[in-house]
């Protein structure tokens, strides 16, 4: 079959099920699961595998479901992994949809409800273009993204095994890109998000005689200026790095100094040396200035993700993939890589992989993702199905 027939049938498939992307869509944003927690997120999709035929492992990691596509009988053939993750947010919506949640204090506030989905509607179309490719699919339905991560713990549990994967595909629904239109980027994507906890332990005693205290809030105060300079003096002002202080928390009174100070911060960087650098030169500049002032401290350094980092064959790949089924003017090429994190990241470190944005935005608007009024129109489903269903095809028949 030539490209232009090909593309059609892609389109056609998509079309004739889109309604039920969309009702499985509302179905799971109606019941949102915290991490770890989303069995029936997980049985609706591996009942949805096992009615394609294929061959379904659940319970992976917690919560974890593969679905196998064996679509060949050589054993070399090729073994493309397609991800979604399925947990949802602690957040109360205040959505008016007809699909609201129906659990008080949780939704899918982070598009993993349409994430879910769209790798449904993949595995269907691709199931019925079976003719058309000649290799393996297996997708892989992942719990906990939003917290600890789901990725490295499925990774050990076996699903890059049997077949064993060559490639991963994978896309987050953004909310800073316009409705409908796929963003990709070659090398770093998506940043290591690092976090510490920091207690400063001082001396405490009243307010009136400072001279008598180890006081924990000006150290705190000054350990907080401190970390900024190390991203403007320490850090190559052509990388990227973020040290954020998201919590301050002393005291309880206005004239008692207290004894203890709590910060909390994320941190972010591309890069291996750049995110090793940021540690190193953190956990100095506590411990210099807790020194000075003869307060002691404890700190808990925390290293999260890996960075996001795009493989570029299969970039190029999904890039005109996209071209193909949506159109050149609805695919663009990311000048900048985003400083939020994604535990996609664990597939690309053991095999070539890309992971991109669906773009959810409405004209001139954007869309806050982790937000109790966060949604996004049911259309762009279909987007993500006939791109994820090219890609797939191109990697097999490039």
């Amino acid at each position: 079959m030539n490209q232009q027939n090909l593309r059609k049938k892609i389109k056609e498939k998509t079309a004739e099920i889109e309604d039920k992307v969309i009702k499985i869509r509302h179905q799971i944003h109606q019941n949102p699961e915290l991490s770890f927690q989303e069995k029936e997120t997980a049985a609706l999709a591996a009942s949805e595998m096992r009615k394609l035929g294929f061959e379904v492992r659940e319970n992976i990691f917690g919560t974890g479901v593969t679905a196998t596509f064996r679509n060949s009988s050589d054993p070399e053939a090729k073994t493309l992994l397609i991800r979604a993750d399925m947990d949802a947010l602690p957040v109360e919506e205040k959505n008016e949809l007809s699909f609201k949640s129906k659990k008080p204090g949780v939704m899918h506030a982070c598009g993993h409800d349409g994430h879910t989905a769209i790798l449904i509607g993949t595995a269907a179309v691709l199931k019925e273009m079976a003719q058309d490719f000649n290799g393996n699919l297996k997708f892989l339905f992942q719990p906990g993204e939003e917290t600890s991560g789901g990725a490295e713990g499925m990774i050990k549990q076996g699903v890059l095994k049997n077949p064993d994967v060559d490639a991963a595909l994978g896309l987050h629904l953004w909310g800073s890109t316009p409705e409908g239109v796929v963003e990709y980027k070659s090398g770093p994507f998506m940043a290591s998000p690092d976090r510490f906890e920091l207690k400063i332990i001082g001396k405490g005693g009243h307010a009136a005689r400072p001279q008598n205290t180890i006081d924990p809030i000006p150290i705190g105060a000054e350990i907080i200026s401190a970390l900024q300079t190390i991203i403007s003096r320490r850090i190559d002002p052509l990388e990227s790095a973020v040290i954020s202080v998201c919590n301050f928390e002393a005291g309880s009174t206005h004239n008692v100094i207290p004894e203890q100070a709590l910060l909390k911060a994320t941190v972010r960087s591309l890069k291996t040396e750049v995110r090793k650098l940021l540690a190193e030169n953190i956990k100095k500049v506590i411990k210099n200035i807790c020194d000075i002032y003869g307060a002691d401290y404890e700190l808990n350094y925390v290293f999260g993700y890996p960075a996001v980092v795009n493989d570029p064959q299969m970039t190029q790949i999904l890039a005109n993939a996209a071209r193909k089924v949506i159109g050149e003017n609805r695919v663009r090429e990311k000048e900048k890589a985003e400083m939020g994190g994604e535990d996609f990241s664990y597939f690309g470190k053991k095999v070539p992989s890309t992971f991109y944005f669906l773009g959810i935005a409405p004209e001139a608007e954007i869309i806050n993702h982790h937000q109790s009024d966060f949604k996004f129109n049911d259309s762009v489903l279909k987007s993500g199905v006939v791109v994820m269903s090219q890609a797939a095809l191109d990697f097999f028949n490039n």
